[in-house]
């Protein structure tokens, strides 16, 4: 016999032990770690959410409405013991306003209230299911990802960057305001 031949067969028999082993241990159940998403609706057209930026979901809170020259703003709400600004996420992601929106979400960095048309429900999907968003649309602004949920493709709302935007908007106004 031949060193080629000796390898080979050296070769052969480690395949098969790994092979063996391959039965002998239990499967891994270890799953790959899920995004928790609140999946919602803007007018008929569904987005999500993501929960680690959302501290609190209501519905049909009273908003009480306020004067001054921010369309987005609709008012004011009480939320556990704190009153705090409420915005229509619509006019934030672009769309028009199309009446009283249900359902708010409260931010968890910065006390604000978003309202929106509808709640779908909660969903959980893998890491891998969630995308850089690829739209140019001046209508999704605050979409930098989208989530493949079952078999729709859910836009991505970045919280973050609609704060970011109310935070620049109120600064704007108020520079606006001392001139």
């Amino acid at each position: 016999m031949s060193a080629s031949d000796a390898r080979t067969i050296d070769r052969v028999a480690a395949l098969r032990e790994a092979f063996d082993q391959s039965f002998a241990q239990a499967p891994s159940t270890e799953a790959a770690p899920l995004e928790h998403l609140l999946a919602i609706r803007i007018g008929a057209d569904p987005y999500a959410l993501r929960m680690t930026e959302v501290a609190g979901l209501f519905v049909d809170k009273k908003v009480t409405g306020l004067p001054g020259p921010v369309p987005e703003l609709l008012g004011i709400a009480g939320f556990r013991g704190a009153v705090l600004p409420v915005y229509d996420l619509r006019m934030l992601l672009g769309c028009p306003s199309t009446g009283a929106p249900r359902w708010l979400v409260v931010t968890a960095v910065t006390p604000v209230a978003l309202a929106f048309d509808a709640f779908d429900g909660y969903v959980g999907v893998r890491s891998a299911a969630i995308v850089p968003a690829s739209s140019a649309n001046a209508r999704d602004r605050h979409v930098r990802e989208a989530a493949q949920v079952v078999d729709l493709v859910r836009p991505l709302i970045s919280l973050a960057s609609v704060l970011e935007w109310i935070l620049n908007r109120a600064s704007r106004d108020g520079l606006d305001k001392e001139r």
